[in-house]
């Protein structure tokens, strides 16, 4: 996982030719980007158009709109379907942290609110997302590292029997791909907000390294106290000649088995094994269940943000001519067809969590496992093959890959191309 994230972050945010793709990918997927143009070096231009936006009338910003007129028809596609699919799996799990949370009997109840109340925020008040998944980060990671620790500890004090079976190896490794595997879809965003010069960018290599590893390892704790605390199935179903200790046998809900089932998220049977059995941790319980709902609060009013602004890009990109013109009632309607379009993918992502709530494991491991997959096997590695083209040589980066690290994405077509074959055979298999 460590080798994943970290081809995953060169590719995605330091590599000579990958940044001049980023400039470009900018302008056709984030509206903000004109925003940040005067701190991106490019070659001089004679072009000479008007332009009545004051701000981003130089002559090297209209040589990039020049140069990305020109090329619109070569640019790739924007994978808006992998962007939205990300999402359905936060609505799901966000209903059910926030239903577990204030005990309401079903999360179907909570799904409606959680999912629009975000929506609408990431739509029409963007100006309060970013203070707010500041704040909510910070308070998120503190909440992340005292539950982490605190469940491992616990568990390793109940520490249930657990069992290995390597036959599973696979779907663990689908879902592993789904908790690492959306960075290279947050990194285009986080790129747009530091100065393109050589010690930021530096800077965010490293914390994006140091922040995967952090997930990696407080992945390890958080499943290996699950386990520890949750039985993987129900031990009275098996065997009831096993155990003498009535105690022990649990309520079918109360298994890892039962929440795979459900489409539930683990913290689920977690917090009700500590409530029934050790009510001396319950304060355990509500920790893990409240970070659980920060955190999924925080990832899909981000994640909606992205999703907003990648929409908004594209539609911007079908209106070009309104860059270049004063034409400033086109403009509106181009602003209110956004928000249309923005309300419209996120009303099909609400419609599919309401009358499919069951689905949550399903999307993850399989869905959206295989679209990551293929996006870090296929979408980047043609990034990096077309910015090493000689059409963009000509483009200064402040901080370079080296030959070998570009060369990374050979590994990188196999490795996850494979993945997403082994998606596709899974999944037919299970069909079948």
């Amino acid at each position: 996982m460590h080798c994943r994230s970290w081809c995953i972050f060169n590719f995605m945010g330091t590599s000579e030719d990958n940044s001049k793709y980023i400039q470009l990918y900018m302008l056709y997927t984030r509206k903000d980007v004109k925003e940040s143009y005067d701190r991106i070096p490019l070659a001089e231009s004679s072009v000479t158009d008007e332009s009545c936006f004051s701000d981003v009338d130089s002559a090297e910003e209209r040589s990039l709109f020049s140069k990305t007129e020109s090329s619109s028809d070569e640019m790739p596609a924007v994978n808006i379907f992998l962007l939205a699919k990300v999402f359905l799996p936060r609505v799901l799990t966000g209903s059910q942290a926030y239903a577990e949370v204030f005990h309401i009997n079903s999360a179907l109840t909570v799904t409606p609110f959680f999912c629009w109340l975000l929506n609408l925020l990431a739509v029409f008040g963007r100006k309060l997302v970013s203070p707010l998944v500041s704040v909510l980060t910070l308070f998120k990671g503190s909440l992340l590292l005292v539950a982490a620790i605190i469940a491992f500890v616990v568990g390793t004090t109940v520490h249930d029997r657990i069992s290995n079976d390597f036959r599973y190896a696979g779907d663990t490794f689908m879902l592993v791909t789904v908790a690492v595997g959306g960075t290279y879809l947050t990194l285009p965003f986080l790129f747009t907000k530091i100065k393109y010069v050589e010690h930021e960018i530096r800077y965010l290599r490293i914390s994006t390294i140091f922040g995967l590893i952090t997930v990696y390892i407080l992945e390890i704790l958080w499943c290996w106290a699950t386990l520890d605390v949750v039985p993987q199935i129900d031990p009275c179903s098996v065997s009831l000649s096993q155990t003498n200790n009535e105690t022990y046998c649990l309520p079918p809900d109360y298994t890892l088995q039962s929440a795979a089932e459900n489409g539930e998220i683990s913290t689920i049977p977690f917090t009700k094994v500590i409530n029934s059995l050790y009510p001396q941790y319950s304060w355990v319980a509500t920790i893990i269940s409240l970070f659980i709902m920060v955190s999924i609060t925080v990832s899909y009013l981000f994640n909606s943000t992205i999703l907003c602004h990648t929409v908004e890009g594209v539609i911007t990109s079908w209106w070009k001519e309104s860059w270049n013109k004063c034409d400033f009632m086109e403009i509106k309607c181009q602003n209110v067809t956004s928000s249309l379009a923005n309300i419209v993918f996120l009303s099909v992502i609400f419609t599919v969590a309401m009358f499919n709530p069951k689905s949550f494991l399903q999307v993850v491991e399989k869905l959206m496992s295989f679209g990551l997959n293929f996006g870090l096997g296929f979408f980047i590695s043609f990034i990096v093959w077309r910015c090493t083209s000689k059409k963009y040589r000509d483009l200064d980066v402040p901080l370079p890959l080296s030959k070998v690290q570009i060369h990374l994405q050979y590994i990188v077509i196999v490795f996850f191309m494979t993945a997403s074959i082994y998606d596709i055979v899974v999944w037919i298999s299970e069909s079948v």
